[in-house]
């Protein structure tokens, strides 16, 4: 299935409940008068992210996909949303495994940002990340409470991945999906109660480091995450997220783009204008977004990437 990305309004809870992919659901309006939804989603093969609003009380029936972890975070207004018979507050957020049924009470206002990623390789990327024991509780949870601090920090990255998507469909789906990745182990880490990492050891640091550096370059094209330099080094986030701040002071992401722009900028030095455009530049980088890419070259260098002498 090719990813896609859709906003759509709906005056009808049947045809905004049958809208979003892989689900086997009903909804059902419960207050009167005429109904107004908005859908966003944005569906990949092995992840998806969906934000619902709904201006009724609508009451959801289910069961989650197969073989996929869900996880929603509900904002609503004065009156609380009902999940799994339990009221949910501002700082809840919903876990649904695979092919687990669902019943939950959306309240009129009700704002539900979801994400559902592949089982399989969340259970990889976390078993790196968590002890067997703290593995074993996660499996169990139904839901969690966060600091609402947690989940408005990463509720609006999430919402910038489905505006990025919108509006640019271009963008590489294992991108995507590893962000939506990442949010999610953000959340069950901010859960598990305890640090478990070690003090870093600095020469084993730099290693990560330079090893990410040249497999980032190796992939100047479509962008290396820091899910898949994970995998690729087989360590876990917090080894490679310590790593960086301590050898470069930088997050992964950023010194990583770093990197991209010096490449970026090499290559612009070395080449005439009719010969290359700066926009092909930005993309054989795996700068999709030229206007995104000229805004970071213009933060790091101090003048537009239009503005670098070329031969």
């Amino acid at each position: 299935m090719a990813m896609f990305a859709q906003m759509k309004s709906f005056d009808d809870v049947h045809l905004h409940a049958g809208a979003i992919v892989g689900w086997q659901q009903t909804y059902d309006q419960l207050s009167t008068g005429p109904v107004q939804t908005v859908l966003k989603h944005v569906t990949g093969e092995r992840f998806q992210i969906f934000q619902e609003s709904l201006n009724k009380r609508v009451v959801q029936h289910g069961v989650a996909p197969p073989g996929r972890l869900c996880l929603a975070m509900p904002k609503c207004g004065g009156e609380l949303a009902v999940f799994q018979g339990k009221s949910l507050g501002t700082e809840s957020v919903t876990l649904l495994h695979s092919g687990q049924e669902f019943f939950v009470q959306a309240a009129e206002g009700m704002d539900l940002l979801a994400i559902t990623v592949e089982a399989t390789r969340l259970e990889n990327l976390a078993a790196r990340e968590f002890s067997d024991s703290e593995m074993r509780r996660l499996a169990r949870l139904s839901r969690l409470e966060l600091r609402q601090q947690v989940l408005q920090t990463v509720r609006k990255r999430l919402e910038d991945v489905v505006t990025a998507a919108l509006q640019n469909r271009f963008l590489p789906e294992h991108l995507l999906e590893d962000l939506t990745l990442e949010c999610m182990l953000d959340l069950l880490d901010h859960r598990v109660e305890g640090d478990t990492g070690r003090a870093g050891n600095h020469m084993v640091s730099a290693y990560l480091v330079k090893q990410s550096q040249e497999l980032a370059l190796a992939h100047n094209d479509e962008p290396i995450s820091v899910l898949q330099l994970c995998e690729r080094l087989n360590v876990s986030r917090r080894t490679l997220q310590r790593s960086f701040q301590s050898v470069t002071g930088l997050r992964p992401v950023e010194y990583l783009r770093s990197v991209r722009l010096n490449a970026a900028r090499r290559r612009l030095r070395q080449t005439c204008a009719n010969q290359v455009t700066v926009a092909r530049i930005a993309s054989d980088f795996g700068f999709t977004h030229l206007g995104h890419f000229s805004g970071y070259y213009k933060a790091l260098f101090g003048e537009h990437p239009s503005e670098t002498p070329r031969h």
